[in-house]
């Protein structure tokens, strides 16, 4: 088997039955969705059977020979509704509904046929017409209901409005519940109009002239850099703006505003060219003690204390993302401690007020996370209170990135719900 640019090719050398999964990342609504359409190539006569598995727990699932497949053929389409499906022990199978397992196609085609399976899709033969806009009030249910549940109505679509006021957390959750049941469903906030078409209501032109007016204001403070800082509150407000416009402005996600990308790493440009110019507040890379390597590792023993309490096995954690991470949390630790917080260090401010609005500000650029922004905020309050004590940067970003690989690996998904922030939280 290949990958080619737009298809998959598949050589049959024995001529016997294989199998090929289509990932599902969502659920699926087989039901409202019944179609399964396939792009297909294939140099001789063979057969299609279906499998699908609504959930681990469940029986799988099997339509034999739902469809022949014919030499030169290039399009196949199989109506899940009238397949006859049976387990693995002969018993009948309802036709497919939602969805979230598995659903795989057993192919069989005789030696040596080539087969090329491109495109793969379900479709409806009616399927929901949406309207051009959705009003603030309009719902097919509003959640929480009086009775408790869900109550979804047996619509492909309903619209689902979230409870008022509820945290992040919460809806997101109320949000994955819902699709469990009901996949397309529209689920929006208590009171958000929606217009179909439109990305939000701030359009593009107004990003870029906040980007605009932020890099200028860089550029002004840059030239008006003296060897003293002489306004570090404004210096600290300049270099954390950036990265919070990006971050709890949810503007990184699926699709990530350039603009606001841009603003990051301005931000870090003009912290690092002003640190090369001066060096208001001292501070090292490697540590010089025992010390300085080991009491900034005291969150590692927490996060595992909350690992074995709410967490599960540690899962396997692909090599590259972990080099990578230590080189971010290297980043974040140096923007943090050794920039914004060296800056809050000149002024009239006491030491544990200048911890607190460090820890604060570090917090936030994990929105709209609230779990993730109160751990973060609690290990940066003693990170910042480490480097006080001892300004030895490298002990504590190699703390932060083993204390935070922990977390991915052991308590993701119980406690934290992931480690994504800003609108990436919401996939």
């Amino acid at each position: 088997m290949t990958h080619g640019a737009d298809a998959l090719r598949i050589t049959s050398h024995e001529g016997t039955p294989f199998e090929l999964g289509l990932p599902l990342e969502t659920p699926i609504d087989a039901a409202h969705w019944p179609l399964l359409e396939l792009q297909l190539h294939s140099t001789a006569a063979g057969s299609l059977s279906l499998i699908y598995q609504t959930s681990e727990s469940s029986a799988a699932c099997t339509a034999t020979a739902v469809a022949p497949i014919r030499s030169k053929q290039t399009r196949l389409s199989v109506d899940l509704k009238t397949a006859s499906w049976r387990t693995s022990t002969g018993e009948a199978c309802s036709a497919p509904g939602v969805v979230a397992y598995m659903l795989r196609l057993r192919m069989q085609v005789p030696a040596d046929t080539e087969l090329k399976i491109g495109d793969v899709a379900l479709a409806s033969p009616k399927p929901p017409i949406l309207p051009a806009a959705i009003g603030a009030d309009t719902a097919d249910v509003s959640l929480p209901l009086p009775q408790g549940g869900l109550g979804l109505p047996e619509l492909a679509a309903p619209v689902v409005r979230l409870p008022a006021g509820s945290s992040a957390e919460s809806m997101v959750g109320l949000r994955d519940a819902v699709r469990a049941e009901c996949p397309a469903a529209l689920v929006l906030p208590a009171g958000v109009p929606l217009a179909l078409g439109h990305d939000g209501p701030v359009s593009a032109w107004w990003d870029w002239a906040i980007c605009g007016l932020y890099l200028l204001w860089l550029a002004a403070l840059a030239w008006r850099q003296r060897p003293g800082v002489a306004r570090p509150w404004i210096e600290a407000i300049a270099i954390a703006a950036g990265p919070l416009w990006l971050i709890a402005g949810l503007r990184w996600g699926p699709h990530v505003s350039i603009p606001g990308v841009i603003a990051f790493l301005a931000a870090i440009v003009f912290a690092a060219v002003s640190e090369w110019r001066r060096r208001p507040v001292f501070w090292s890379w490697l540590g010089r003690s025992w010390q300085d390597w080991l009491w900034p590792l005291l969150p590692l023993p927490v996060a595992f204390v909350l690992m074995l309490a709410d967490g599960h096995g540690l899962i396997h954690l692909d090599p590259k993302h972990v080099a990578a991470y230590f080189g971010w949390a290297l980043l974040q630790q140096w923007a943090m401690l050794a920039i914004v917080m060296g800056r809050l260090r000149l002024t009239p401010l006491p030491t544990p007020a200048v911890i607190l609005i460090t820890a604060s500000l570090f917090g936030l650029l994990h929105t709209p996370n609230g779990s993730l922004m109160q751990l973060c905020m609690l290990a940066e309050l003693w990170w910042a209170w480490c480097f006080i004590r001892s300004p030895r940067l490298l002990p504590i970003a190699i703390a932060h990135a083993l204390s935070a690989l922990l977390v991915e690996s052991g308590l993701t998904g119980h406690l934290l719900r992931s480690l994504e922030v800003s609108a990436r939280f919401f996939l």
